[in-house]
């Protein structure tokens, strides 16, 4: 038999999970190589908007069926939140933020003013449980200089002060049929690209060693993402 837990067990569990390190709100970097994947489950009721999975750019947002931050949080009205903006937030407890490598410092301080005028808290982020997934060791912002850099010394260190945990995933769910291949990624992605990996990488560019695209790969890619959009719309 099931029995639900008095407040007293509860208090009693949320006091031991502390004593080990736990925290009252998560907000946590989750990172790894390229074709890593990941699931995660909570013990509470929830509806279709207890998460929300949003991308900092518009093509990852696409990909998963989600919205970018900035339209779901507003980042970009000047005006004040009305009451409709704020109840639209009112059942959400967890915050997927993928491609956070995009995300410059001024914006991440802006998501953070923003979250806690929806919530009407001062607490980082407005106390939402936060994963911002993401990979440092791919792309930058456009042209954003290192002041502006989550991960750099010169920032405001918002990101660093706030993120209380950290998960790197080690799978290599895309290269099952390669997994060669997918331990040069993984040595590239730490840094440790022998000389050996980057001759072979450099056997492998296209229009050297009679290497082509594939018959109408071009096109069949094209045709995929125009398909994507029409659907977004």
């Amino acid at each position: 038999t099931l029995e639900i837990a008095s407040n007293t067990d509860v208090k009693d569990i949320i006091k031991k999970m502390k004593a080990r390190g736990g925290h009252d709100q998560l907000l946590m970097f989750l990172t790894g190589p390229a074709g890593s994947e990941f699931c995660i489950a909570v013990g509470i009721m929830w509806s279709d908007k207890t998460f929300i999975f949003t991308a900092y750019t518009g093509s990852a947002a696409l990909l998963f069926g989600g919205v970018t931050i900035s339209k779901a949080a507003f980042l970009n009205q000047r005006k004040q939140l009305s009451v409709d903006d704020r109840n639209e937030w009112q059942d959400v407890r967890i915050i997927v933020i993928d491609e956070v490598s995009f995300m410059s410092d001024t914006i991440l301080k802006t998501l953070d003013r923003k979250l806690k005028e929806i919530k009407n808290r001062s607490q980082p982020f407005g106390g939402f449980t936060i994963v911002f997934a993401g990979d440092f060791r791919q792309l930058e912002p456009i042209g954003a200089k290192d002041t502006e850099l989550l991960f750099s010394s010169l920032s405001s260190q918002h990101w660093e002060n706030c993120i209380n945990a950290v998960i790197i995933l080690d799978n290599e769910h895309r290269f099952k049929e390669d997994p060669e291949y997918g331990q040069m990624l993984k040595r590239m992605w730490s840094g440790d690209l022998s000389k050996d990996d980057r001759k072979r990488i450099n056997s492998r560019v296209l229009g050297t060693n009679s290497l082509e695209l594939p018959p109408d790969f071009e096109g069949k890619q094209i045709q995929t993402k125009f398909s994507r959009m029409k659907k977004a719309f």
